[in-house]
């Protein structure tokens, strides 16, 4: 009984002012560290502080790791998407007749100091035949005399010779999922069938052409499936596209600045006349915009998730000060008559409140640094120990568990955590101040 009054008493005893004995603004704080930290003999309020911290702990802990996770998991696929496509690619309409030759237009953008390389390419949609098997893909066109500055094609080859691309008039690299799906291997034929049908005296005829197959690549990602390279001058036969292009492929400085490196290409390309017009320009996030939309949601949706998990474990802070604000009642009212304020009520249910957020979300950021970068390792280790493997490397195209743990994710975690927990604490607090000594103390003997 009056054991808030009992600490206050001792504090007051250690830190004596006749004429402001009450008013210390380190008053609340002593109560709340003598209460808000469970311990043995607290009963169920401890209890139940003990099982918020724990909460609290898992949560953070779990979101941290997660978002890491994600975060791994779209650094990944970054690297195996750029491995073969541009940092950014230049568009140059077909119909256009100013269009400047692409040996010239190549050399004007080389001279940009933030840009590493730059090829010509061709692109259009196809559909593949082998082995009476059919599958749509992308027809890529590319110069193998410049498409290593851009790309690192050559590091992804699985089977096959990519150097025959040059020495055959109609090669083709072909991914792994697709090599698979048409059944073919180097040295096999297919067809090449466009999308367009052409009108002759003798009727409809598609335009199509055998090509054979000189390697295979595998990046582990959906290029795997849908991608088909070939020597850009039988691309622009294939299409009957002359000397045209379909651009110019770029790699740059840092990819994360591609699209302030290509407005200040614009400028360039424009100040010394090569274009009339600002040309239009591609940026890798804009080529797989709908990709990386639906990880950055997935992340979105999953932050969401596990950050109710922290929620609740906050509002246990609800029930626990008023649980204490209601078995306190009597100690709250002689707080009151020995000079604590409203203000100093309310402070110290808040802080008493806050330190359990404190220590359940350090003690949560504390485990994730521990856990998150190492969870990879820690994953294969569980796998040798039971045998088994959760990623199969024949099912997904990253088949282990990558992990990146950023800052900026760890402040956002418990600084979620944290304003949460402050939440939590507002309304028990307002309660508390709000008791009124003499109706407390009425009818206490």
């Amino acid at each position: 009984m009056f054991a808030y009054a009992k600490e206050a008493s001792k504090y007051q005893q250690k830190s004596w002012d006749p004429h402001n004995t009450m008013k210390s603004q380190s008053f609340p704080l002593f109560v709340a560290l003598r209460y808000g930290i469970p311990s043995k003999g607290m009963g169920t309020s401890g209890f139940l502080s003990a099982v918020s911290l724990m909460g609290l702990t898992l949560g953070v802990f779990a979101l941290i790791v997660v978002v890491s996770v994600m975060n791994g998991f779209e650094r990944e696929l970054q690297n195996r998407l750029l491995s073969l496509l541009p940092h950014s690619q230049l568009l140059l309409p077909s119909d256009s007749p100013n269009n400047p030759e692409w040996p010239i237009l190549r050399d004007e953008i080389l001279q940009h100091e933030q840009v590493m390389g730059a090829a010509p390419y061709v692109e259009a949609t196809v559909m593949l035949s082998a082995n009476q098997r059919f599958h749509s893909a992308t027809l890529t066109g590319i110069d193998p005399s410049s498409e290593q500055s851009v790309s690192i094609l050559h590091q992804h080859i699985i089977a096959g010779d990519i150097s025959r691309l040059s020495d055959i008039r109609y090669g083709l690299v072909i991914g792994s999922l697709l090599a698979r799906q048409l059944g073919v291997v180097p040295g096999d034929k297919l067809t090449i069938i466009m999308p367009k049908v052409g009108i002759t005296p003798l009727g409809p005829v598609t335009r199509q052409k055998r090509f054979e197959v000189v390697a295979v690549f595998e990046v582990g990602a959906e290029l795997d499936q849908n991608l088909v390279i070939s020597h850009l001058a039988a691309s622009q036969k294939l299409l009957a596209l002359g000397d045209k292009v379909t651009g110019i492929r770029l790699a740059v400085m840092d990819q994360y600045q591609s699209f302030a490196i290509t407005d200040s290409l614009v400028e360039q390309l424009l100040s010394n006349g090569t274009f009339q017009i600002p040309p239009t320009f591609i940026d890798w996030r804009e080529k797989n915009s709908s990709l990386f939309r639906a990880i950055f949601m997935e992340k979105i949706m999953i932050f969401v998730l596990l950050m109710s998990v922290v929620a609740v474990a906050s509002f246990n802070i609800v029930s626990i000060i008023l649980m204490t604000v209601t078995d306190k009642r009597s100690d709250i009212a002689v707080l009151r008559t020995m000079g604590a304020s409203a203000t100093d009520i309310r402070r110290l249910f808040i802080l008493q409140g806050l330190l359990i957020g404190l220590i359940g979300t350090f003690c949560g950021v504390l485990l994730a640094l521990l856990v998150a970068p190492n969870i990879g390792s820690l994953l294969q280790a569980v796998e040798a120990l039971l045998g088994w493997q959760l990623f199969d490397p024949t099912v997904y195209f990253i088949p282990y568990l990558p992990s990146e743990l950023r800052a900026s994710d760890v402040f956002i975690v418990s600084g979620s955590a944290l304003l949460i927990s402050l939440l939590a604490t507002l309304y028990p607090a307002a309660k508390a101040a709000a008791i009124e000594p003499a109706e407390a103390l009425a009818y206490e003997h």
